[in-house]
């Protein structure tokens, strides 16, 4: 409140010097927004060196920071024109700091951006070959490591002390340790995750009774989409503490049907059948051929059980209920023309006369 007062209290006493102050400082505001993007993309290509296309330089995660970076610049020594009151221009100082340390931290956080320019770039010189996760997952942590250091020379920027802060806070050391101890279990489980690579992003896993695709992974969670479209996050820590089945790693998948047939159906035309469906399956695309089994597997309260027993290379889900609807279809017209009757539970009930 002290401070918009001073602030009004010299608009008030303007004089004409002032008044020129303050056209002089609103022209530099004028010129270095002017010459913020010449001189940021300057900045950006000598750094480029041989990248000469303009869409690339200006797509460059310093760009747009640099360029608010020479306006902010301009506004401040604006201010510096107008020869305000120590204590207001000490406000502004320290308002201008706080701004450098922002446009820095977004200028860095861009840098280390999975799909940015620089990012590869870092990664080829370092030799760093990983796949999509482990990538996203790296720039997840670096990018927050940034903020958190942003964070700590912003908290100290503004005068406070983080121990004396912890302290007028209440939070006891106990309290620190715990959560420091959650956090720390989840960060190795996401080191864990992405070393030992038990799924990536797109892959459909099971973890317990939660199945769904794995939407994104990073140092603390991992985000999963499950069949009714809803988001399940789970700690890193819970997805390595259980069974993951990864469904997407998998070579093939299996069908299996038993089709119960009539119990009076002949011995030779279930034979016949038994043939021919096998015929059928081995000589399918889809079907891996040496995995067929076509069995008189038993007879059951009902009728005569054909087991049918494959694997298919069908894997993504709506392809294999595509190769399941084809094979059910196959299975049916040939029980049909072999003429054979598909049995049902029934019961017979006798009825005895007095």
């Amino acid at each position: 409140m002290k401070f918009l007062n001073e602030i009004l209290d010299f608009f008030k006493n303007l004089t004409i010097e002032n008044a020129v102050d303050i056209g002089i400082g609103l022209a530099i505001v004028v010129i270095f927004k002017i010459i913020s993007s010449p001189i940021a993309y300057m900045i950006v290509k000598m750094f480029k060196f041989k990248v000469k296309d303009k869409n690339k330089i200006k797509n460059n995660g310093f760009y747009k920071p640099l360029k608010s970076f020479f306006v902010i610049l301009g506004i401040y020594i604006g201010f510096m024109v107008l020869k305000l009151p120590a204590d207001i221009f000490a406000v502004i100082t320290k308002i201008f700091k706080i701004c450098v340390i922002l446009l820095a931290t977004k200028g860095f956080s861009n840098l280390f951006d999975s799909n940015s320019e620089s990012f590869a770039k870092l990664r080829e010189k370092l030799n760093f070959d990983g796949n999509d996760t482990t990538i996203n997952f790296f720039s997840k942590v670096a990018k927050a490591l940034i903020y958190i250091i942003a964070g700590f020379i912003l908290i100290t920027e503004l005068g406070y002390n983080l121990g004396g802060l912890a302290t007028g806070l209440g939070i006891s050391s106990v309290v620190i340790a715990l959560a420091a101890q959650d956090i720390a279990k989840s960060f190795l489980a996401g080191i864990s995750i992405i070393s030992d690579r038990p799924f990536e992003i797109g892959d459909y896993i099971t973890v317990g009774d939660l199945s769904g695709t794995v939407e994104d992974i990073t140092f603390r969670t991992t985000r999963i989409r499950n069949a009714d479209d809803q988001v399940i996050v789970l700690p890193n820590n819970v997805l390595t503490d259980n069974n993951i089945i990864n469904s997407s790693k998998r070579d093939c998948r299996r069908f299996r049907i038993v089709l119960t047939l009539e119990l009076d159906t002949p011995l030779e035309k279930v034979t016949q059948l038994t043939e021919n469906i096998k015929l059928a399956l081995t000589t399918h695309p889809q079907v891996i051929n040496e995995t067929v089994k076509v069995f008189f597997e038993t007879i059951s309260a009902y009728g005569i059980d054909l087991l049918i027993d494959l694997k298919t290379s069908a894997l993504e889900y709506v392809d294999y209920l595509k190769f399941k609807e084809e094979i059910n279809y196959t299975l049916l017209d040939m029980v049909n023309q072999a003429k054979i009757g598909l049995a049902y539970p029934s019961q017979s009930i006798y009825l005895k006369k007095d």
